[in-house]
């Protein structure tokens, strides 16, 4: 992508229909999400560009997932590929783009923040690798019409991945002024809003939504994450439990470890968030939305740790933990998850 198109980024709040027309993308276009997401999306916002439907977004995106929709993209000389969606959607439309002569636009309809990172997943057997495009999507649309649709518990469950970034991201080692300032911003909203939506949901806590994990996104693209996100990284591909749930689970316990390795970082972010107990809060939320709290109780195999902390001590985002964590310290965090 040239530095033009770079500069021509665009973040837009709005209906996705009329966001679409007004657009007036190059064609043809390919077109991705699971069939519920795509219905939001009517072919006749495209006026006569050719529209090229693929309906097999699959959780964490396997790699035979991510090269059908390229071939798809590849067969049809698409020019645009739009994908919509929660963030394996998202992640699709990533992988596809990345190193393709594309216009890349991301519709999220839930709250992972993928749409503001450059980083994807891809599974590949039992492993979640991935890439990083080489600038972030041009294009982001929020449309908050379209959380109204999300069930209760995947509110919940992505909204805690969008406050793990957050405050991953408040913490991390890498820099970045303007990062660091989205984490807080994010940090401190996302707990509120997310207990207000347990109970009753409207357009305009959705737009706040969108607004708050738009910011936690921005900041896991510019600091990155650590000790949290490794073990779900892990956890997503050896288990197929969805994104959400797994850091529902798994992220009071990635906080309480790190408070025993790094309690000045840890305190720093509290107290930026104007939160007393970060992993206190995590569970409030979770339990908020009646989310599982175990692995165990998800039916998770009983050598889980086993296999998981061997993995999470080879993932390069343990180097961005504001300490890195031994594997005393992985494995505490990993078996307390498991229950």
């Amino acid at each position: 992508m040239d530095d033009q198109r770079i500069a021509e980024r665009r973040i837009i709040f709005g209906p996705v229909g009329e966001a679409m027309t007004t657009l007036a993308l190059r064609g043809p276009i390919a077109l991705f999400g699971t069939p519920r997401s795509l219905r939001a999306i009517d072919d006749a916002a495209f006026g006569r560009a050719e529209v090229h439907r693929y309906e097999g977004v699959r959780l964490h995106n396997p790699r035979e997932t991510v090269d059908e929709a390229g071939a798809l993209v590849d067969r049809n000389q698409c020019a645009t590929v739009i994908a919509i969606g929660s963030s394996s959607a998202i992640d699709l439309g990533k992988a596809v783009a990345d190193r393709r002569d594309v216009t890349l636009v991301l519709v999220p309809t839930a709250l992972g923040g993928a749409e503001m990172s450059r980083g994807y997943g891809v599974l590949e057997g039992d492993r979640k690798a991935g890439g990083r495009l080489a600038s972030p999507a041009p294009i982001v649309v929020y449309d908050a019409e379209l959380l109204a649709t999300l069930p209760s518990r995947e509110l919940g469950s992505i909204g805690i991945n969008a406050w793990a970034h957050a405050i991953e991201a408040a913490y991390a080692r890498t820099r970045h002024a303007l990062g660091g300032a989205a984490a807080v911003s994010a940090g401190r909203a996302l707990p509120p809003l997310l207990m207000r939506a347990s109970v009753a949901r409207d357009a305009a806590l959705h737009r706040e939504l969108f607004e708050a994990a738009h910011l936690a996104g921005f900041a896991l693209d510019t600091r990155s994450m650590g000790l949290h996100h490794a073990i779900c990284h892990v956890i997503g591909g050896l288990t197929g439990i969805p994104h959400g749930i797994v850091n529902a689970v798994v992220l009071p316990h990635a906080i309480r470890a790190n408070a025993r390795l790094a309690p000045d970082a840890v305190a720093a972010v509290s107290a930026a968030f104007g939160i007393a107990d970060l992993a206190a809060e995590a569970d409030a939320i979770a339990e908020a939305y009646g989310l599982p709290r175990t692995f165990r109780e998800l039916g998770a195999p009983s050598d889980l740790v086993a296999r998981t902390v061997p993995r999470v001590l080879e993932q390069r985002l343990l180097d961005n933990n504001p300490v890195r964590p031994d594997e005393a310290a992985v494995e505490a965090a990993v078996r307390g998850a498991y229950g």
